[in-house]
């Protein structure tokens, strides 16, 4: 199978990449420059030159047997208007682009679009759980919302075969967001715990995201919109710990109570917003509510019709992705 894969100089992308090519897939990725060239070939992949919002470049598409889309801005502190360029119109691209080829589109998409409130509710939030009002702050989760939203129309008005993937937060090899701040968190010899730190935290392994990619590709009948956000449970402190050892740092765990992190993280978020109105304001709002909360995603519908089996376990992806940021190159 030839797959075109977007986002391929990313955490789930080339995890992706590195999974398809193991499964003896031809894999084509799009990257913005010589950087993300060389990246994606240490990978195996080909590459094609070209940006995500830019309809043309998804012509490069055209002698593939799949696209899987899982470029996407995340924490970038830019404008709504680039966020809905990267996150929403390259996604319809995506759609447009499989659905004129006859071919299957795997979207990678996020948690985020069911709403901060939903998930606070709920002790156990399935895929046909109803979708709450998102903070026009919330510049990340209202792309990808609507991200998913347009690939929807283009299922419903074009007949385009898709499986949407929506995992939790995300950690592992060549992560650039979460686990860097865990373990500069650590490095200070003082850790902090929210709240008691007994929560189950939702977190997934990229690798075990790609697992899931991958069952959704080699599986022609299967579509529909799988959360992938369970692949073992470890809960707060264990996460922490687990990272610690892995990183040869036996910090000591301080915890802090949730109302006094939720008063600082609203206060810093206003105060972006203040200083920067017109820009997205980051994630340490919700990153403090998700360090405090238990893992209400069930992914017994992506077990059951994609047979998605993780092939990591926690200690393993946990060691895994600790020793390559630890050793990679400055």
């Amino acid at each position: 199978m030839r797959v075109f894969v977007t986002g391929g100089t990313g955490l789930v992308g080339s995890h992706v990449i590195e999974r398809l090519r193991m499964a003896g897939h031809e894999v084509v990725a799009l990257v913005r420059d010589s950087t993300g060239h060389s990246m994606v070939t240490s990978l195996g992949a080909s590459s094609v030159c070209g940006r995500v919002e830019d309809e043309s470049s998804w012509s490069a598409a055209s002698d593939a047997d799949a696209i899987v889309h899982s470029a996407a801005l995340i924490v970038q502190r830019k404008s709504w208007d680039a966020f809905r360029a990267v996150n929403v119109a390259a996604s319809r691209h995506a759609a447009e682009r499989a659905a004129r080829l006859g071919v299957k589109l795997v979207h990678v998409s996020s948690i985020a679009v069911y709403g901060r409130r939903t998930a606070a509710r709920a002790n156990s939030l399935d895929e046909d759980a109803p979708w709450t009002d998102l903070a026009p702050t919330d510049f990340y989760a209202r792309s990808k919302r609507l991200a998913e939203q347009a690939v929807r129309r283009v299922v419903d008005e074009a007949g385009l075969s898709a499986v949407v993937l929506r995992p939790c937060v995300i950690y592992g090899e060549r992560d650039r967001i979460f686990l860097p701040r865990v373990i500069k968190a650590l490095r200070f010899g003082l850790a902090p715990l929210v709240g008691r730190g007994n929560n189950v935290l939702s977190v997934v392994y990229a690798g075990n995201v790609a697992d899931a990619v991958i069952a959704a590709l080699e599986d022609d009948a299967v579509t529909g919109s799988f959360n992938v956000a369970n692949d073992g449970e470890l809960t707060q402190r264990e996460f922490l710990t687990a990272v610690g050892e892995a990183a040869g740092l036996r910090p000591r765990f301080m915890p802090v109570p949730v109302p006094l992190v939720t008063t600082f993280t609203v206060s810093y978020h206003s105060l972006c917003r203040l200083m920067r109105p017109r820009r997205y304001s980051g994630i340490a709002l919700g990153a403090a509510r998700f360090m405090a909360a238990d893992n209400p995603y069930s992914s017994d519908r992506a077990h059951r019709e994609l047979d998605w089996r993780p092939s990591t376990q926690p200690a393993e992806a946990v060691r895994r992705s600790v020793s390559w940021f630890v050793d990679k190159p400055e």
